[in-house]
């Protein structure tokens, strides 16, 4: 399953989780900038930034963020806020990006500032799947840490017991046959008996490519108006659609 306009609304993302980022990230650096786990992403973030502002005509905006130190740690944040405000607004889909976005949603999600998004036809289709025996991956352009905090903290409360694995990029991109080839052999099956519901054509047609038996387009309120090479899938409007297709 993927995630945003199919689980999710898709202006749950745009519209609360990358705004909640961005307005706490200061915030965020300044309360944790010792703290291992924010270092190793923002090391991920430097390397990946060092290579743009060798990129001047690609990014002429990019900002190189300064090694870490205690004693330069006003400027170090300022530098880190500018990087993430320019990567945003460039809507870089880049690790360490994903991986500092994804310690902000951590914290969010943690005081309760954050509920994630579900339709309430997923919440009803993952509990028909768990009580017969389908098992339901999600495989999203977000991170694994950002995918698990939205179903472990969703307004239906911890839904991690309900999916059995889940999949990022790490794995390739969705636009890639090849992502869903690696997929189905990391799953041990047929790609020909895999179902991928997306809300993207171009994720559908490089499932297509690759074998998968079932890639299906979700239409969900505020997704991208379908075009002709959305006429050879199957279209659904409630995951239910999918519960009641199994029992045919």
């Amino acid at each position: 399953l993927d995630i945003e306009g199919a689980t999710t609304l898709i202006s749950f993302v745009y519209d609360e989780l990358f705004p909640f980022a961005r307005t706490h990230c200061k915030a965020y650096l300044d309360k944790h900038w010792d703290e291992d786990a924010l270092q190793s992403a923002l090391n991920v973030m430097r390397s990946e930034a060092s290579q743009d502002v060798t990129q001047p005509d690609k990014y002429p905006r990019a900002i190189s963020i300064p090694p870490y130190s205690q004693d330069t740690k006003e400027h170090g944040i300022e530098c880190v806020v500018k990087a993430v405000e320019w990567q945003m607004d460039m809507d870089r889909k880049i690790s360490g990006l994903k991986a500092l976005q994804g310690l902000i949603w951590k914290d969010g999600y943690a005081s309760g500032e954050l509920k994630g998004h579900i339709f309430n036809d997923v919440h009803t289709a993952l509990q028909w799947w768990n009580e017969n025996g389908v098992q339901v991956y999600i495989y999203s352009s977000g991170s694994v840490g950002a995918q698990k905090l939205l179903f472990g903290n969703s307004k239906f409360g911890d839904l991690l017991p309900l999916i059995a694995g889940h999949f990022d990029t790490a794995v390739g991109a969705k636009v890639e046959a090849a992502s869903y080839q690696a997929i189905a052999k990391q799953l041990n099956v047929p790609t020909s008996e895999i179902a991928f519901v997306s809300d993207a054509e171009k994720e559908l047609l490089a499932a297509r490519e690759a074998g998968v038996g079932w890639p299906v387009m979700c239409c969900r309120p505020g997704n991208n108006s379908l075009t002709a090479d959305s006429c050879g899938f199957a279209a659904i409007r409630s995951f239910l659609e999918l519960c009641r297709a199994a029992e045919d």
